[in-house]
């Protein structure tokens, strides 16, 4: 096997390979679904928990009666679309302290909350010894069986050597019409926080030199999967890993073995690290992955808000066990996770597979700088200065010019130590050589007055005053004087609020009143006009994030409203068939996928029962998206719309994202703890225009959409 350039990030597999239509195009994968809780060893960590201390008796009633209020734990994303996902801050239900002794601490409302000593908001690890996964450091399996924690799986098992006591992942021995495959997905756009740092532990093996194993990523924005090199460790390098027994600490010492241990690492970011082993009587060829070695492969998703990892594999040519010739997540069976509660998240070190997700939210407000903190108490400690008060030293007047009435603007005081900690601009200006300086007195021309007023106020208050009141061209004026002051936090808190208001106004959901299951859906696709605008915004007041965040909102739109649909849908056709156990083979008979086009108007992948058509910004005409389609899709109530089944048991308002998707804010399974499936209720689904390409709006049409 030799090493992989980043250079060369095509992947071999077909399916792979190709580019997808749109970004809801699954390529010819079909999603598949495993009722939750089917086995009695998974685990619902966050269940709705009661809160004790919020009992309200009924006097009235003639039998004690008490109203609690029930804590629901909100999912932060998506694991394979029907999996909920948690942040780890999340309280871990009440009933389960028992299993964190020494992980976690009981609260005295009865909640667990684990102890944030970790650098992850989300992680799933499975264990290919007890064949389950875990989330978040919990050593309590929430999924059992790999297969039902994959997005898409085929011609794959569980192998099980009970004389070397081994096990892993396989190609199917005798299947040469299909290469193996197996992908994951995530998703956190339902909480509107995208990936900072992305790693991952992919553990792999070879044992032939013409097998093969390829790692390939790809954004949910992105419509191609790039591939994940993999580096294999000359023996100079490998001396410094001790995990895979060729350190020499002895003759080298150990200051110097870690920090060219950190070196390599660094110089291989991005890509897998793997070393040769020694052959033995039975391979001549062996390639490990370095075990517990989490990759970094955040450059491949940084500042999305979910994407897919896929593994393919290439069994041996020679050999009549040449399909074994490609393992991953190998794994012994002396040293499983299950039971081991008290080692916590130490025992998932050895978990052959692990996806560790450091999550951030759009727009990061920065917390009070130390400099401003002190400058605001440093002559009064017990009291805060404050504008316009006693001791200020500088004055800023503001020339309007929109102002006529000169008088109503007076001049604003500050402290100079204090807009010298806050802002940028004035330091630089207290430090110049300029008139301004030596007179401490400065003009600001062509500045609104009463933003520019709020701003110093935010020096002091740390708020803006009638924050309430503001609309969305008060929060741009202000971002535009929190840019040209270089106030850092006002400018970031300004980005934040208009992306909180930017909501469109026909969000509600009308329902016929001529059939009670069925909606009208007058919701739109975010305004590209406003979009436009605030990206013109964005760019001349260096709102970066502000940016970024628009486009992430215009390209995981459609994307979220196709994984609503399909978790609002019957499940029937998502359910794959039994498996069929053999011996110690874990064997299934695989799902046959299309690839390209199928041969229904539905685009590639076996999806929906009907059309689902965009038009505008595709020179061959309408695109058919594979959207799922639910039982309930009446297009001709209302043309240019669909809506399907959707969960109406609650809403909850999570920003700017959260009311653009309405009701889909919440997972649409609430009964997460019970083995059959949710039943479809009706709900509104907004139309999906298409999407020229993954970070940019469609462009303009003359059809109607909407």
């Amino acid at each position: 096997m030799s090493n992989q350039t980043p250079d060369n990030s095509e992947p071999t597999l077909p399916l792979l390979r190709q580019e997808r239509e749109n970004v809801v195009d699954f390529g010819g994968l079909c999603p598949l679904y495993y009722a939750p809780m089917h086995y009695p060893t998974e685990v619902e960590l966050y269940e709705p928990s009661f809160d004790p201390h919020s009992a309200a008796l009924h006097e009235n009633s003639r039998q004690p009666a008490a109203t609690v209020k029930v804590q629901v734990p909100l999912p932060c994303g998506h694991f394979n679309i029907w999996r909920p996902l948690h942040d780890r801050r999340a309280p871990v239900a009440a009933r389960l302290a028992r299993f964190f002794v020494g992980s976690a601490a009981l609260q005295p409302d009865g909640r667990v909350v684990a102890p944030n000593n970790s650098t992850w908001d989300s992680r799933i690890s499975y264990s290919s010894a007890d064949d389950e996964y875990y989330e978040n450091g919990h050593v309590l399996p929430v999924i059992n069986g790999w297969r039902h924690g994959t997005l898409a799986a085929r011609s794959l098992f569980r192998k099980v050597e009970h004389d070397w006591m081994m096990t892993y992942l396989a190609p199917e021995q005798g299947n040469s019409h299909q290469q193996p495959l197996a992908v994951w997905r995530f998703n956190y756009a339902e909480s509107r926080r995208a990936v900072e740092r992305f790693h991952a532990v992919l553990g792999f093996s070879l044992f032939a030199e013409s097998a093969a194993v390829e790692w390939c990523v790809r954004p949910l924005s992105s419509r191609r999967f790039r591939r994940i090199p993999i580096h294999v460790l000359t023996p100079e390098e490998a001396r410094y890993f001790s995990e895979i027994g060729s350190g020499d600490s002895g003759e080298s010492h150990a200051d110097d073995s870690l920090e060219q241990r950190a070196r390599i690492i660094e110089q291989y970011c991005g890509q897998i690290l793997a070393y040769r082993a020694s052959s033995n009587e039975y391979n001549d060829y062996v390639v490990h992955s370095v075990p517990a070695l989490a990759a970094d492969l955040t450059q491949y998703v940084e500042g999305e808000y979910g994407f897919e990892l896929a593994v393919s594999f290439v069994p041996a040519s020679e050999g009549p066990d040449g399909w074994q010739k490609a393992q991953v997540a190998r794994q012994s069976l002396h040293h499983p996770i299950s039971g081991r509660m008290r080692e916590g998240e130490d025992a998932l070190s050895r978990c052959g597979l692990d996806f560790r997700i450091k999550l951030r939210d759009d727009i990061v407000v920065p917390p009070v700088s130390v400099e401003l903190t002190h400058a605001l108490t440093a002559t009064a400690p017990e009291q805060r200065l404050c504008m316009d008060g006693p001791g200020c030293n500088f004055t800023i007047c503001v020339r309007d010019p929109e102002n006529t009435v000169g008088s109503l603007q007076p001049p604003i005081g500050a402290h100079e130590h204090v807009l010298r900690a806050g802002s940028e601009y004035f330091a630089a200006l207290l430090e110049s050589d300029m008139a301004e300086s030596s007179s401490k007195q400065v003009e600001l021309e062509g500045m609104p007055y009463g933003p520019v007023r709020s701003a110093i106020y935010f020096l002091y208050a740390d708020s803006v005053p009638r924050e309430e009141s503001m609309d969305l061209n008060d929060w741009i004026v202000l971002l535009d004087v929190a840019s040209r002051l270089s106030i850092p936090r006002l400018h970031q808190l300004s980005q934040a609020r208009i992306l909180a208001e930017v909501v469109p106004d026909t969000l509600a959901t009308l329902q016929d009143p001529s059939d009670e299951d069925s909606y009208k859906v007058p919701a739109e696709y975010p305004d590209l006009e406003t979009i436009e605008l605030l990206q013109g915004v964005a760019a001349d007041t260096g709102a970066h994030d502000l940016a970024q965040a628009l486009d992430r909102l215009v390209a995981y739109y459609p994307i979220e409203v196709c994984e609503n649909r399909i978790r609002s849908s019957p499940v029937g056709e998502f359910v794959p068939p039994p498996p069929h156990h053999m011996g110690t083979h874990d064997h299934d008979p695989g799902i046959r996928f299309a690839v390209g086009r199928a041969q229904g108007p539905f685009g590639r992948g076996p999806f929906g029962h009907h059309d689902f058509e965009i038009e505008g910004g595709d020179p061959h005409g309408p695109v058919q998206m594979p959207i799922m389609a639910g039982p309930a899709i009446h297009p001709e109530i209302a043309p240019g719309f669909a809506h399907a089944g959707g969960n109406h048991r609650g809403v909850h308002d999570g920003g700017f994202l959260g009311r653009l998707l309405g009701n889909w804010r919440l997972t649409n399974i609430p009964n997460n703890g019970h083995a059959d499936p949710p039943a479809p209720q009706p709900g509104p689904v907004p139309d999906v225009p298409h999407a020229t390409h993954a970070h940019m709006p469609p462009p303009e049409s003359d059809s109607e959409s909407d």
